[in-house]
């Protein structure tokens, strides 16, 4: 299935050149890895930069930093376990796997959450797991909130999500996302600030689910 729903081209730019923090890297990886036509535009814009690049002028290293690279190449690395891949989602970077595998706790009947990433600042990276048919009460943002799907899928007002799609919420946005009646909905999310809930549910649960 093909994406219907796409970062902003200077969101993928900067992606492409490292300027997002960790979280909403991963959140965009997750899209770019279901997208051919963002993931083109990413190696494009990652082409460029390294065209641009070759044109700068040297800078001058330290005298140590040869001997510093290699020792730093030579140092064993740490055996680290893999998390077990989840075939019914998009591909995801590791940390992703590996926030659901060890870290997912269930917040209400229905609902998981699983934290993946903290900062800079108030940016939090999470994983969100709502049950076929539900809808998350009605919020709007303390900040900017990005969100990938990554299995099922969810209507929020005249958009349906489905795997690989992206959406991009502010403070101006005030809305109520339902789950579809076919199955299990799970997103990847990198938001600034916690939600502010707009109805009694949403400040009842706000304190268990913790988003």
């Amino acid at each position: 299935m093909t994406p219907s729903h796409h970062p902003s081209h200077a969101l993928l730019i900067d992606h492409a050149a490292g300027n997002l923090a960790a979280g909403q890297a991963f959140v965009v990886a997750a899209h770019v890895s279901a997208c051919a036509a963002c993931r083109g535009e990413v190696e494009l814009a990652e082409a460029v930069g390294g065209a641009l690049l070759a044109d700068l002028t040297p800078a001058d290293m330290a005298p140590d930093a040869l001997a510093r690279a290699l020792a730093r190449i030579e140092r064993p690395t740490p055996a680290k376990a893999s998390p077990p891949v989840r075939p019914d989602w998009i591909i995801v970077p590791p940390d992703v796997l590996e926030a659901a595998h060890k870290r997912r706790r269930w917040a209400a009947p229905g609902v998981w959450v699983a934290p993946v990433a903290k900062g800079p600042g108030d940016l939090r990276t999470y994983l969100l797991r709502v049950g076929a048919g539900m809808s998350v009460p009605r919020h709007t943002h303390r900040g900017s909130e990005m969100v990938c799907v990554l299995k099922g899928a969810f209507v929020d007002g005249d958009h349906t999500y489905r795997p690989g799609d992206f959406a991009y919420s502010d403070a101006e946005i005030e809305h109520r996302p339902e789950v579809t009646s076919d199955g299990e909905c799970v997103c990847l999310f990198a938001a600034r600030g916690a939600l502010i809930p707009r109805d009694w549910v949403g400040r009842v649960f706000q304190p268990f689910v913790r988003i």
